[in-house]
């Protein structure tokens, strides 16, 4: 079995749901407390030993690369400062992982984006894929650790999932589950972004992913639709039918944070898990809840 060494970050996304701040900073570079949010998704690349990344970017999004590279100004000022404690968490940013970039010319898809970044895992190497505005706060095992805990043991590609209400299975893709296996279950069936009443299951694909070689010629059986945009989940279809694709429930508090209230609440939610806030946060929260109640 191959094990897993790679993992690409989808970041092409235009994020129009964070105008106007997002025509000048992605959405991927804003802040979860005092780190972007696509540097958190690097480190749990590297916690679980994934070294080698390449991060998928759109244009105008220079910052990102210029956010892992050194900034040797900085540095020398916060050594003259003697502000070590600060350097030696800049030096993490450009230690993390061994990253390079691809520029997405086209938005066309999720499924179209990772046909293009076939180069890079070239020799038919499995990869993780992670997208830059999701983080899943977990109190063990992060979601790149837990997906290669479920590859190793089923050897084939693993799409991490969550039970969410069935009332917001619209926003995800559905999960017939097949037989049971540790942590999961093998995949019957996915229908993407289903009306409730139609769900296989509240069982939701969240994104996150170990794929294979099989994703390749999966993603070319999807007929390419002019103005429609190829989607992976489609392709996830064909690993389905032929047994070869199953899902991990993530452990974890997952947080989308594409969205003004999602990265709201991610923060809100990580300050109750640090503990220089979360006396603070708690306290905010009280006083607001009273607040609200006098009205």
């Amino acid at each position: 079995m191959k094990k897993v060494n790679k993992a690409i970050i989808l970041c092409g996304g235009l994020a129009t749901r964070f105008l106007p701040i997002s025509k000048s900073v992605p959405k991927e570079m804003l802040p979860l407390l005092d780190k972007p949010i696509l540097q958190i998704v690097v480190e749990d690349l590297a916690k679980a030993g994934i070294k080698d990344v390449l991060i998928l970017v759109g244009r105008g999004k220079e910052c990102i690369l210029n956010h892992f590279d050194r900034n040797i100004e900085l540095e020398n000022r916060l050594v003259q400062t003697g502000k070590s404690d600060l350097l030696a968490e800049v030096e993490k940013t450009y230690n993390l992982a061994n990253i390079v970039y691809q520029r997405q010319v086209e938005p066309k898809g999720t499924g179209y984006a990772i046909e293009q970044c076939k180069w890079f895992v070239e020799n038919d190497e499995p990869f993780v894929l992670l997208f830059g505005d999701e983080v899943m706060l977990c109190d063990g095992m992060n979601i790149v650790e837990q997906l290669c805990e479920t590859f190793e043991k089923e050897n084939e590609s693993v799409i991490a999932s969550q039970v969410v209400p069935i009332e917001e299975i619209y926003r995800y893709g559905s999960i017939e589950k097949g037989g049971q296996i540790e942590n999961g279950f093998k995949v019957k069936h996915i229908v993407e972004k289903p009306k409730p009443e139609e769900a296989p299951s509240n069982l939701a694909y969240i994104g996150a992913a170990i794929l294979t070689k099989d994703i390749f010629p999966a993603l070319k059986k999807l007929k390419t639709v002019e103005g429609k945009e190829k989607v992976l989940t489609d392709a996830f279809r064909y690993l389905a039918e032929d047994g070869n694709l199953c899902t991990r429930i993530i452990e974890g508090e997952r947080h989308d944070m594409g969205n003004k209230f999602g990265f709201v609440k991610a923060n809100i939610c990580a300050c109750l898990r640090d503990e220089n806030y979360c006396k603070d946060m708690k306290q905010l929260i009280l006083d607001l809840a009273e607040e609200i109640k006098n009205k």
